[in-house]
């Protein structure tokens, strides 16, 4: 039986990618099942359905590394460290019991927010490289996901919820815009 390099690339990023998946369906799961406050946070349920969203686009995307006809180490090893990161921001953001009774699901937003807004920039950072590694080059989605760690960075900056609030709405219509604009991704 011949296993390509592609296969075996493949098959740790959906593992990786599917950790992270069961780690968001956990969390929604658990404010469904009345473990959490019985009215959500609004800016960390969008968030929580952006992070399901980005998961299952990078899902949806694992063929593209079976098309790569040869993989060296240090190319699988730049391709899993996206789903690794995005894993490490998802742990950030919906951590489950280790936040505190007595905080809020706004607190522990706006207290993690540096973090996971960090880790989700860097995750941007590596679809562009990505992106190149796999031969796509520059495209539009290369300047919306350039936006995207922009946005990120503006976002980890910042605890103002105001800001917090126009950020997550111009995430959400960088993400749809990316399945509706021709040549932008999805």
């Amino acid at each position: 039986m011949d296993i390509s390099n592609g296969l075996l690339v493949a098959i740790l990023f959906v593992t990786l990618l599917g950790m992270g998946i069961a780690h968001v369906v956990m969390a929604v799961a658990a404010v469904v099942g009345g473990d959490r406050e019985s009215r959500p946070d609004g800016l960390l349920a969008a968030w929580t359905v952006l992070l399901l969203l980005v998961y299952l686009e990078l899902f949806w995307h694992t063929l593209d590394l079976l098309n790569v006809e040869e993989w060296a180490f240090g190319g699988f090893l730049y391709v899993i460290l996206g789903p690794m990161l995005l894993f490490f921001a998802t742990n950030v953001l919906l951590p489950g019991a280790s936040v505190p009774e007595g905080v809020s699901a706004r607190d522990h937003y706006l207290s993690t927010s540096a973090r996971f807004f960090g880790l989700l920039a860097l995750v941007q950072v590596w679809i562009i490289g990505v992106d190149q590694l796999l031969g796509s080059g520059f495209t539009v989605a290369t300047a919306a996901t350039a936006g995207a760690a922009l946005l990120a960075v503006i976002l980890a900056s910042t605890r103002r919820v105001s800001v917090h609030v126009v950020g997550t709405v111009v995430a959400a219509v960088l993400f749809v815009a990316g399945f509706l604009i021709p040549g932008a991704g999805g």
